[in-house]
């Protein structure tokens, strides 16, 4: 005779299964830290065949090289990409289970002109495709209350459907609509990303704000719900991009969803691993590009591309000494009239590491130069040894002032507004 199944025993049963279910999923999607990296490739169902989804095959495969914990598909490309979530090392497979017009502008084949927003997918279809949890949007903000009214009941739902069946549930909450302003926007974040956690959200997919400030509000607003920050910002450089996860996570995010930012990335294998090496292993976004560069780099100048803003110089002096102080700078600005101002930089040449006598500046193994502080005697011959003139020394310290490339990134180069600061590969 079968004895009745108790917590304690080898089966769960009613809503103590479900639960247990639930949390099995979601922990294919947070893992052990209780964080994620989540790539969006669902953008044809709601823009049609745009660049990095033509061939999501191609583009699905080389996401998955990088390693994210999940990605969100619609569910016709959902059910014929199973094969690549196969195995003890594939992502989770989130089903995208709702389709909307909303992001159709001018730009689009028929612009939408009334927002709609209808439910595609039910749980227990997601559930049959091996689906880890299903994403849908929460719209708040639009002109017409009734849609925002069968948005919600359709939330509300597909909450109940999910709960029964222990599939983890992800919305989507979005200002959007013609009642959306810049001034209420936040505000309007913190709403809707309220109402999606009472309508029984297990996680969040919340665009970010710009700052990590109003960002710790939203974290606060979900209470206690996973929230994971839209990546949609396209910097102008890796680095930029970078920081905005960076932002995210020291204001209390979970974790990150790129959608166009990875999938027409030129190797979105490698997006991938920098934003993971961010979420999961909790390095900086500087750390994270010196990496990728591998370290062996300098700087070189643009003749006539100088501002003389001196801008490179004040960020030179934070960096390495916490303040502005120009003279404490490891390049140089000359201001040569009539011809304009001019950046003088390390050239990596040597003659500073040949000069001195007590093997005080030595090469790393990334081909920069290093001080060893114990072993200089302060006799300045690297400043005098210097033809670019660009090593300082400092007089309170005791200690010359070399230029080290910021770790692989320099800062210089990273601020200047006028490119007159470059950086470029010396190769191996």
């Amino acid at each position: 005779m079968r004895t009745r199944p108790t917590r304690l025993g080898p089966w769960y049963t009613g809503v103590e299964a479900l639960r247990v279910g639930k949390r099995i999923r979601l922990g294919r999607i947070f893992g052990d830290d209780g964080r994620a990296v989540v790539v969006a490739a669902d953008h044809g169902f709601m823009l049609g065949p745009i660049r990095g989804v033509v061939n999501l095959r191609e583009t699905v495969s080389r996401v998955i090289e990088g390693g994210p914990d999940a990605i969100l598909l619609a569910p016709g490309q959902a059910a014929g990409l199973l094969d690549l979530f196969h195995g003890k090392r594939a992502p989770a497979l989130l089903v995208r289970a709702d389709w909307t017009n909303a992001f159709r502008d001018r730009t689009y084949t028929l612009p939408a002109r009334i927002i709609r927003d209808v439910g595609t997918v039910k749980a227990r279809e997601a559930l049959a495709l091996g689906a880890s949890g299903v994403v849908v949007y929460l719209f708040m903000g639009l002109g017409d209350e009734d849609e925002e009214a069968k948005n919600v009941e359709m939330i509300s739902a597909l909450s109940r459907d999910c709960e029964r069946l222990g599939l983890p549930l992800i919305v989507e909450p979005l200002p959007m609509g013609e009642r959306v302003t810049k001034s209420n926007y936040v505000d309007l974040v913190n709403l809707s990303v309220r109402m999606a956690a009472e309508l029984g959200a297990d996680a969040l997919k919340v665009p970010y704000t710009g700052d990590p400030y109003t960002f710790e509000r939203v974290v606060k607003a979900a209470g206690g719900v996973p929230v994971l920050a839209l990546g949609g910002y396209s910097g102008v450089t890796l680095r930029d991009s970078l920081e905005v996860v960076e932002e995210v996570m020291r204001a209390g995010g979970s974790g990150i969803v790129y959608g166009r930012n990875v999938v027409q990335a030129e190797d979105p294998a490698e997006m991938v691993r920098h934003v993971r090496a961010i979420v999961h292993e909790g390095r900086s976004a500087l750390e994270v590009v010196g990496a990728s560069r591998g370290g062996r780099v300098a700087l070189a100048t643009k003749p006539g591309a100088c501002v003389g803003c001196n801008l490179c110089l004040a960020v030179c002096s934070i960096y390495h000494g916490g303040r502005v102080d120009i003279g404490q700078a490891r390049l140089r600005v000359l201001q040569d009239w009539p011809m304009g101002a001019r950046p003088v930089v390390c050239t990596l040449c040597g003659s500073c590491v040949s000069a001195c006598p007590t093997g005080a500046l030595r090469w790393s193994p990334q081909g920069r130069i290093e001080v060893v502080d114990e072993l200089c005697n302060s006799c300045k011959a690297c400043v005098e040894a210097c033809p670019q003139g660009v090593v300082a020394f400092d007089e309170r310290g005791g200690k010359p002032l070399i230029c080290d490339l910021c770790g692989g990134v320099p800062q210089c180069a990273e601020w200047c507004g006028a490119a007159a600061i470059e950086v470029v590969d010396r190769g191996a």
